[in-house]
């Protein structure tokens, strides 16, 4: 699932991002980066609960090809 792989590029950026900005004291800069990162982890478990209950099942379920 090519957006999975999105979101996960997605996660690892703004979790560095998070951190730099902590080593350098930008709180506020680290808070706003950290609540980003929140929302992609949260998008990144509907993206797998999709897949886990339709795309991966509808899958299993198309006839094999010859």
């Amino acid at each position: 699932m090519q957006r999975k792989k999105v979101e996960h590029y997605e996660i690892s950026t703004y979790g560095g991002l998070a951190q730099l900005a902590e080593t350098l004291g930008l709180n506020e800069i680290k808070e706003l980066l950290g609540s980003t990162l929140e929302e992609e982890k949260e998008t990144d478990e509907k993206l797998s609960a999709i897949a886990e209950n339709s795309v991966n099942y509808e899958a299993a379920e198309e006839p094999e090809a010859l």
